[in-house]
């Protein structure tokens, strides 16, 4: 609690304008979720297109159990270049504005996806097919470094403070919003016939994002600049690298961040992605595999901003604590139920993971907010969380699935969600409460709290 250094204000100084914030929301909001949409569709119909079809059209020479594993690898690789998408758009953010950072993000990412779709396959241009994807995957990795963050970053910058838990988590809708259209175009492409999906039906999906660019950067032109940057702008005297400052001034919170975001590194993934390949392994259709995730994420739209409305009222360390708590309890009944070969079980053991780690989303965003000075806010979010997925979400799928080749089933899976869970409690304990924080805070103010 000493860490915290609200007290140093008036908290009549960051009052904010009702009147103002409405008409910024207006536009804001949208913008920030079309592109959170964005991001979770891209991710997402690459995860799935890995477990239903790539194996089949990138490494059809390796069989299927090792095809599956490569396709979930080239998945991986696009984690591996988010925490350097965070260090460079984390950078632009913190040094040219939050609104150049959200549109840069939005045009690599959501071109790379689309360049997807114009591919060649291993049958037409050997090696160099699965060689594009990759690089392709890690442009792709390289814009959603710095998305996601943005957006709640942006939201909690402006949204007035006694409810700015509930505004802040308002972009993970979008993250929900994109699993679940890209659960209903894979249902649509993928359930087709064979012959035409691996000739031209995969490339549908990817094709599609383009027009989710165009809708996202329409909003994103309109929106006006962090009230906090714009100050933070006007009083800066000296200008810094955001990424070293991180690491200098705030390295404690920058690891307690990476541990706050471990269940939806390792768990998330497990559940969103290595799920649809464990099911039909089990003998569940595709269809049947990704609608399980359909119905948790549609549940998740509504969830999400409930729990950040509730770290309004009870503050962010209980209700975080309490999530965590349910990531513990909840990961090995998720494939207890999908081991009952019924599809009403699997269904619940999704709904289940709603509970026990898709809401930490809508727990995180206000919290990771305002875990970092201004200065490096934008840098401070977003390495937290990249870090975490780099360690975490890009191994997931594919060290599922191998960790289910050498052990026969999802024991240790389950058992690393128990312990990321576990981790994140423990994180969310040693930091202090920052709810109804001073956004204009700086690192220099926060020295003064610690001493």
């Amino acid at each position: 609690m000493a860490e915290h250094p609200a007290a140093t204000y008036d908290p009549r100084a960051d009052r904010h304008d009702a009147t103002a914030w409405k008409q910024s929301r207006n536009g804001l909001v949208p913008a920030v979720v079309i592109g959170t949409t964005l991001e979770w569709y891209d991710v997402m119909i690459y995860a799935q297109a890995a477990a239903i079809i790539f194996p089949t059209i990138f490494f059809p020479e390796v069989g299927a159990a090792i095809g599956t594993i490569a396709a979930f690898a080239t998945y991986g690789v696009g984690y591996l270049a988010r925490p350097l998408g965070a260090v460079v758009f984390g950078h632009i953010g913190d040094r040219f504005g939050r609104k150049a950072a959200l549109v840069s993000t939005l045009l690599l990412m959501g071109g790379a996806t689309t360049m997807i779709g114009i591919l060649p396959t291993f049958a037409s241009a050997g090696l160099l097919a699965p060689t594009l994807l990759m690089v392709l995957r890690l442009l792709q990795g390289l814009g959603a470094g710095a998305e996601y963050a943005g957006a709640f970053v942006m939201i909690g910058e402006m949204a007035p403070a006694n409810r700015r838990g509930y505004w802040s988590s308002i972009p993970g809708i979008g993250i929900y919003a994109g699993v679940v259209l890209s659960a209903l175009v894979a249902t649509v492409v993928f359930s087709a016939p064979a012959e035409w999906v691996e000739s031209f039906g995969w490339r549908v999906p990817f094709l599609v994002s383009i027009a989710l660019v165009f809708v996202g950067l329409f909003f994103r032109m309109r929106i006006s600049e962090s009230p906090v940057f714009e100050k933070l702008e006007h009083e800066r005297t000296a200008r810094s690298l955001p990424f070293a400052e991180v690491f200098r001034k705030t390295p404690k919170r920058l690891i307690l961040g990476v541990l706050l975001t471990a269940p939806i590194g390792w768990n998330g993934y497990v559940s969103l992605t290595y799920s649809i390949s464990y099911a039909k392994e089990i003998g569940y259709s595709s269809e049947t595999a990704i609608l399980g995730t359909l119905v948790a994420s549609a549940l998740a739209i509504v969830l999400v901003p409930i729990t950040g409305w509730l770290t309004d009222k009870a503050g962010r360390k209980p209700i975080y604590i309490i999530v965590s708590i349910l990531g513990i309890v909840t990961a090995f009944p998720f494939f207890w139920l999908l081991d009952s070969g019924s599809v009403l079980f699997l269904y619940c053991g999704h709904i289940l993971m709603v509970f026990g780690v898709y809401i930490v989303t809508g727990a995180q965003a206000a919290y990771l907010t305002e875990l970092f000075p201004a200065e490096f806010r934008y840098t401070g979010v977003a390495l937290s969380r990249e870090i975490s997925t780099a360690l975490l979400a890009a191994p997931a799928p594919a060290a599922a699935a191998a960790l289910y080749l050498w052990s026969g089933g999802p024991l240790w899976t389950a058992g690393i969600m128990v312990a990321c869970s576990a981790a994140c409690l423990i994180a969310v304990w040693v930091l202090p409460e920052t709810k109804g924080i001073n956004m204009n805070y700086t690192a220099d103010d926060l020295g003064r709290a610690r001493a």
